[in-house]
């Protein structure tokens, strides 16, 4: 197998198993579960994985004050926040329709960029803008009632601050932590949140059934440490459009598990907004500059998922005289 059809199949794996944990965060609302109980423990049982790792590469814990008020704030309002939407809107509209609208993100990342940043939108851009607007007009079906609707919010909701998340990791100082560090101080973070959140609302389940803590254990494993690593390894091989590209299959296995395992329907309207919204999605993968798929700006668009951070740039030679930073991502 050649260097490219590794990374796709890496790529693809990753996506597919991104798209299929949703279905057993639904399963755990059967068993008792709810979305901040979900959340909750996603977290907690992902640190002891991200320690374990930590502690074998023998990577300094040690973050400075700055860093650590970056990673309480981005990792809850982002990361937990943004978790804690998504969830919840399983509950009213699937998850094959949520995680289709929660990929409207992408567009959000380029108007916050536009709106705080001032970088240029460009005719890609706003076509892209306008194709997705169309998409969630089209999963807002006649009929569908306040539920649906308010299950169409949440899942838009989640997706801009899940791009408010991955603005935050690319322009702050996260970006010069290691990535597991980031994601085992951001699963503190949200964990931490979900408690403080917990005291008015007392909505977290702390005694669940073994399955229920099972199903939510795969969830936490699954979709927040190997589904990283193998989209990791996936991009070193491909070009960061490629591995965009790629990435779409998410919402569209997340889909058709839902339609598989849990019977969720899915009409012509949101077969067609699926595609004008992924084809949005795609259109701005493409925008992006081709750059070297050993480069470590081949991660930039597809790693901070999860609470992984952009790592910086690498120098392109060692003779390089710019001297540019860098940091030791250990994957």
């Amino acid at each position: 197998m050649d260097t490219r059809a590794k990374g796709i199949l890496l790529t693809v794996l990753s996506a597919l198993l991104f798209g299929v944990t949703p279905v057993l965060a639904s399963r755990t609302y059967e068993l008792g579960s709810n979305a901040i109980t979900t959340t909750f423990y996603r977290e907690v049982l992902v640190m002891p994985v991200l320690l374990a790792v930590l502690l074998i590469r023998r990577a300094s814990l040690r973050v400075s004050r700055r860093q650590l008020l970056c990673l309480l704030l981005v990792g809850f309002f982002g990361r937990g926040v943004t978790t804690l939407l998504l969830y919840t809107s399983y509950s009213y509209v699937g998850i094959g329709t949520a995680t289709t609208l929660h990929f409207m993100y992408p567009v959000f990342v380029a108007l916050i960029c536009r709106a705080l940043f001032g970088e240029r939108l460009g005719r890609p851009k706003v076509i892209a803008l306008a194709a997705a607007s169309l998409g969630v007009v089209l999963f807002l079906e006649p009929g569908g009632g306040s539920n649906a609707a308010l299950g169409v919010a949440l899942a838009l909701c989640s997706s801009v601050t899940y791009a408010i998340y991955m603005v935050g990791v690319d322009k702050t100082c996260l970006r010069e932590l290691d990535p597991f560090l980031t994601a085992f101080y951001m699963a503190g973070s949200v964990a931490l949140g979900m408690l403080c959140c917990n005291l008015p609302l007392g909505q977290i389940v702390f005694l669940l059934p073994p399955r229920a803590f099972l199903y939510t254990f795969l969830v936490a494993v699954g979709a927040s440490f190997f589904a990283v690593v193998l989209l990791q390894m996936g991009v070193r091989y491909l070009s960061a459009t490629t591995a965009a590209v790629f990435s779409l299959f998410e919402p569209v296995s997340c889909s058709l598990a839902g339609a598989v395992w849990l019977g969720e329907g899915f009409t012509l309207r949101k077969v067609l907004g699926s595609a004008v919204i992924l084809g949005a999605a795609g259109l701005l993968a493409a925008a992006k500059p081709a750059v070297s798929p050993d480069s470590q700006e081949a991660l930039n668009l597809l790693m901070s998922r999860e609470g992984f951070p952009i790592p910086r740039e690498m120098p392109e030679a060692p003779e390089s005289r710019e001297g540019e930073d860098t940091i030791s991502s250990g994957m």
